[in-house]
Formats: C-alpha cells, sequence, structure tokens
C-alpha cells in the first residue's frame, strides 16, 4: 500500500541533469538573474570530474540569449565574487577555460586531491608523476632518481614538478601531431629547462588546470591519430596481400 501512495520517483531521462542543491542556492543569492542564468548555463556544460569548461565567450553568449559584451560583465560578475575562476589562452580559437568554485560544485572533482600522499617521499611522487604521462618511455631508473633527489635538495616545490611535466607533455604532443613520430622522453632531464622557467614566471592562478586539461585533450588527439594510422597500415597490407594470386603457389594440371 505504501508503494502505492509513494511510488519510486524516476527521470525522464538518465542523462543530462545537474544536481541543483545548497551551491545553487547561495548563487541566487548572491547574483543577479543575468549572472546566475550565466552560472547554470555553465554547471550544465562543465566537465563534471573537473568542473571546468572550455569556451568561448561568443559560445556562451549564444547559449544565453545575450551579447558577448553582456557575457563579459556576467563572468566578470562570476570572478569578482568568487564562483569561479577563468583563465584564458592566448590562443584566439581556443577561448578561456573557466572552473567553478568548489563551494558552488556538488559533485567530488579531482582538483579536490590535496596533492602527493604526505606519506610518499619526494622522490617516489617525482616518479608516480613522470610515469603517469604517457609520452614518456615508462622507465624512470637511477639517473632519474638522482635528478629528483637533486631537485629535492635544491627546495623545488612538486607543484612546479609537475607544472613542467604538464608543459614538457604538451610540446611533445604538438611535436607528434605537427611532424610525426619520434622518440619519447626517455629522461627526468627533458624537463629541466622547463622548470626554471617556471621557477622565474610561475604559473597564474588557475592555469594549471587549463594546462591538464591540454594534455588530456592532447593525449586523445595523438591516440586517435595513432590508431587511424594503425587501421591504414592495416589496410595496406591487407591490399597487399590480395595482390597475390593464390593459385600461383599451387600446380595446376
Amino acid at each position: 500500500m505504501t508503494d502505492t501512495l509513494n511510488p519510486k520517483l524516476q527521470l525522464k531521462k538518465a542523462t543530462g541533469w545537474f544536481p541543483a542543491g545548497d551551491g545553487f542556492l547561495k548563487a541566487m543569492t548572491v547574483l543577479g538573474d543575468g549572472p546566475f542564468k550565466l552560472f547554470v548555463f555553465l554547471c550544465l556544460i562543465a566537465d563534471r570530474q573537473t568542473a571546468t569548461c572550455q569556451s568561448s565567450y561568443q559560445r556562451l553568449a549564444a547559449g544565453i540569449g545575450k551579447s558577448r559584451h553582456t557575457v563579459e560583465v556576467y563572468v566578470a560578475e562570476l570572478k569578482a565574487k568568487g564562483l569561479c575562476t577563468v583563465v584564458t589562452s592566448p590562443v584566439p580559437y581556443v577561448g578561456s577555460t573557466i572552473r567553478i568554485a568548489q563551494e558552488y560544485w556538488p559533485f567530488v572533482t579531482a582538483g579536490d586531491d590535496p596533492g602527493p600522499d604526505k606519506s610518499q617521499s619526494y622522490v617516489d611522487s617525482v616518479r608516480e608523476l613522470f610515469m603517469t604521462l604517457s609520452c614518456t618511455s615508462g622507465r624512470f631508473g637511477p639517473a632519474e632518481e638522482r635528478l629528483a633527489e637533486d631537485f629535492e635538495q635544491k627546495g623545488i616545490p612538486l607543484s612546479v614538478i609537475e607544472d613542467a611535466m604538464m608543459v614538457g607533455a604538451c610540446r611533445k604532443y604538438v611535436s607528434w601531431l605537427n611532424n610525426g613520430p619520434s622518440a619519447p622522453i626517455a629522461s627526468l632531464h627533458y624537463f629541466d629547462a622547463i622548470i626554471e622557467e617556471l621557477l622565474e614566471r610561475p604559473f597564474p592562478p588557475g592555469y594549471r588546470e587549463y594546462m591538464r586539461l591540454q594534455v588530456e585533450k592532447l593525449t586523445r588527439l595523438h591516440a586517435a591519430r595513432a590508431e587511424k594510422n594503425a587501421g591504414q597500415n592495416i589496410s595496406r597490407s591487407a591490399i597487399g596481400a590480395g595482390d597475390t594470386d593464390p593459385a600461383s603457389s599451387h600446380e595446376t594440371g
């Protein structure tokens, strides 16, 4: 009887929903109608794992039916009131990377990770960062361990090491995509100069998340290119095998 009076609620569509909870209620109290509309649109299009979306202001304007200038004003208000961070790429067609603040985001994201395990040594953390990259040789030998120990003695923060690896990975993937196959990153020394660059000019606030997205994107593009090339090679091999007359290997009467 209870089930009849209180049937289990079911969604009309299984996907495309966003949980509007306390974060939405708080956003409503601190934002005007227009900025709140943009906030809702950003939440709907943002990646659930990272609370981040990459978009041009023109696309955002089309999404909420406002002018580009109005959207720029709305984004500035969201940023000023702490609802998001914004990193604009110097490359025009890339647009801006906007990340919803954790206070207003209902999901647990990768950005909540406090960093390397405190029980993990500095060298082990560097090893893990290096081995996680798909563009390396997958080998972290004694030379890499000594260099990691040198980084630790110099007091280089692990966050700078991670930033340098993301920059290096992006450069390697861009090289592969533009110039074709070459050797993977084989040594931690590959990142020496980049670390020096970042010690002089650290990432601005929010830029690390943008770089993570770029590495993920370039990794997918390279994997898709490699898969396509492998398929073409298989097709050529099949065509080459088909050119041989099967009867030529048998005697005829």
